[in-house]
């Protein structure tokens, strides 16, 4: 018989026990063949193919994931309204929530042995985080949206995307209030001075700042009692280097969740996306670290979930 999951996420952390995340759902939704909306994207799926969105849940709940992040990547006010959906937002955050319970039923599982986190990203129109508001509409969009999702079973939230101080502080002010597990997640990738820094990722000529600086900026300004910080939607090389400087400044829970393949016009190319076997080594890598939440961002899918699952004392 397994072990009962303790509800309690960050004891369970301190503990120092391990869990299994899921992996891409925007990525999986193109493998099931749905149109890509640049404007929109996954926002669209919620209102448009809540049966695909069930069935790839469904499918992380039978690869052993306990730990899943619903679709709501794409559900702030400030990519809902510019698409005429601003009076759809809080239905569709709720549905978002609604279409893993509905899963998590369908599967026969019971809902009280796993975590739903409500995703809430640093996403605009096309990916184009020049569109991001600032300051305090920032913080009341993402309070907002917090707000719907906790309501609606949200068991803790995952800040995604994050690439600089001030977005990565508003962002972490606007789930203060809400006394649940909160990870904060970076994404990385290479300077450009050819130095190998390891960098955040903004995209859209945005400027990069060095991971060191974010880091030792959100920690210092952070109540850590909460917090489980994460490299996420980073490629397996510069994860690795990310996480050990994430360790210089971060001495609490971490969850690693890369990315994997390149995109030509924002569609994933499947082909170039690590095997099961070489994801298994990388997590094992991370595991060997420390690092206690291990799943996939974009381009890992349900065969490569599958392959860690028995590796974490909760898969």
């Amino acid at each position: 018989m397994k072990t009962p999951v303790p509800k309690d996420l960050l004891a369970m952390l301190r503990g120092h026990q391990t869990l299994l995340m899921d992996g891409a759902l925007g990525t999986e939704l193109e493998r099931h063949g749905l149109p890509i909306e640049g404007e929109g994207w996954s926002a669209l799926a919620v209102r448009d193919y809540g049966d695909v969105i069930r069935d790839i849940h469904r499918d992380y709940l039978g690869a052993g994931a306990r730990l899943h992040i619903v679709n709501s990547f794409a559900l702030a006010r400030h990519v809902l309204e510019p698409i005429g959906l601003g009076a759809e937002f809080a239905r569709l955050n709720r549905r978002a929530m609604e279409l893993f319970d509905e899963a998590v039923e369908a599967a026969g599982m019971a809902r009280e042995s796993l975590w739903a986190a409500g995703s809430i990203s640093t996403f605009c129109a096309n990916s184009d985080r020049r569109l991001l508001p600032k300051g305090d509409v920032l913080v009341a969009n993402c309070r907002d949206q917090a707000q719907v999702l906790r309501t609606a079973g949200a068991d803790l939230f995952a800040l995604e995307m994050l690439f600089d101080i001030d977005v990565s502080l508003a962002m972490l002010e606007a789930v203060n209030d809400f006394d649940v597990p909160v990870i904060v997640g970076f994404t990385c990738g290479w300077g450009e001075q050819g130095d190998r820094q390891v960098t955040t990722r903004p995209g859209h000529g945005l400027q990069s700042q060095p991971l060191a600086e974010v880091l030792s900026g959100v920690v210092e300004a952070s109540n850590p009692e909460n917090l489980i910080l994460s490299i996420m939607h980073s490629d397996a090389d510069v994860t690795d280097a990310a996480l050990a400087l994430l360790r210089r400044y971060w001495d609490g829970p971490v969850a690693i969740y890369p990315n994997s393949g390149h995109f030509v016009d924002l569609q994933l190319q499947f082909d170039s996306v690590c095997s099961e076997d070489e994801f298994a080594r990388a997590a094992d890598g991370w595991l060997r670290q420390g690092v206690q939440i291990v799943g996939g961002c974009c381009g890992i899918g349900p065969s490569h979930i599958r392959r860690l699952s028995g590796k974490l004392d909760y898969s």
